[in-house]
């Protein structure tokens, strides 16, 4: 059966893909595809190359460790302490960050990224990978969304990782290559173009919640574009055939230390839908399913 596995964007809280996928293994669920955007592109290449969810989060944890990661300087967007001085330094900083992209391009060097996608991925290719795998990234200089099958993994991980004003862009010739979750933040028509006839997807989003009334045109502008953002990401989950949702609304995109409860969600979120996933995965609801797109 081909099944293809969708892994979506989220920052730190894309952990929990590490325990969806150990699930799914467990399940006995092994996918002929995988794509990945944003931080699942990492996973989701990482998981092609090794043909098993068995290692990733010891992986996972190396990379978090290392000191090139640690000099990322990521956690000074995240602080979670009750100190007022910790917290008004936190508000500093990201009054300081704003203000400084208009002079940089990004908070992380573009050396620094380099060294990072290349001691993951080293010279491996796609066609290194045991699963198939694509990811998915945005030129900004045409507005086209490029998605990888070919070439080497390290330039398309880091081209779908590319998050405006965090990691630099991925610049290769005339194109200029940021972020895939920019335009499509879960890979699922990616990965049924890659010849998968079951989908199922990891999906990091959540319903925006907002306390008080909005007093500023700010405010307004900002809800507007979280309802913006999820309905078009409801619509991109349209084709999935089903979709796991781990609990990962509680956690803060750069919080990677949380790594034990990210992919401890995972594993739940697939421990709770078991029923509902192997049924997506029989015989009978790929007939079914066949049955309805050709009457």
């Amino acid at each position: 059966m081909t099944i293809g596995i969708a892994l979506g964007g989220g920052g730190a809280k894309g952990l929990a893909h590490i325990g969806v996928l150990e699930g799914l293994e467990e399940l006995g669920i092994k996918p002929r595809f995988v794509a990945g955007t944003s931080i699942g592109s990492i996973i989701a290449g990482i998981y092609a190359l090794k043909g098993t969810a068995r290692g990733l989060k010891e992986q996972a944890v190396n990379m978090i460790q290392s000191e090139e990661f640690k000099n990322f300087g990521l956690d000074e967007f995240y602080k979670d302490t009750d100190n007022i001085l910790e917290r008004f330094k936190k508000e500093v900083f990201e009054k300081f960050y704003i203000g400084r992209l208009l002079f940089k391009k990004s908070h992380i060097k573009t050396e620094a990224a380099k060294r990072m996608f290349q001691d993951l991925f080293e010279d491996k290719t796609f066609g290194d990978c045991k699963i198939t795998f694509t990811c998915n990234a945005l030129d900004i200089q045409s507005g086209e969304e490029v998605i990888f099958k070919t070439g080497l993994l390290a330039d398309a991980v880091w081209s779908s990782c590319a998050i405006p004003g965090i990691f630099p862009p991925f610049a290769k010739g005339e194109r200029i290559l940021v972020d895939g979750g920019v335009v499509d933040n879960i890979p699922v028509e990616p990965v049924m173009k890659l010849g998968a006839r079951i989908v199922i997807a990891s999906y990091l989003g959540h319903q925006p919640e907002f306390k008080g009334r909005p007093d500023t045109g700010f405010q307004i502008s900002n809800r507007a574009q979280s309802f913006v953002r999820l309905y078009l990401e409801q619509k991109i989950l349209e084709p999935a055939d089903f979709v796991i949702a781990p609990d990962v609304n509680g956690f803060h995109w750069a919080d990677f230390s949380a790594i034990d409860e990210l992919v401890k969600a995972g594993r739940v979120a697939v421990e709770k839908n078991t029923k509902k996933i192997k049924s997506v995965t029989t015989f009978w609801y790929r007939l079914r399913k066949t049955l309805s797109t050709t009457i």
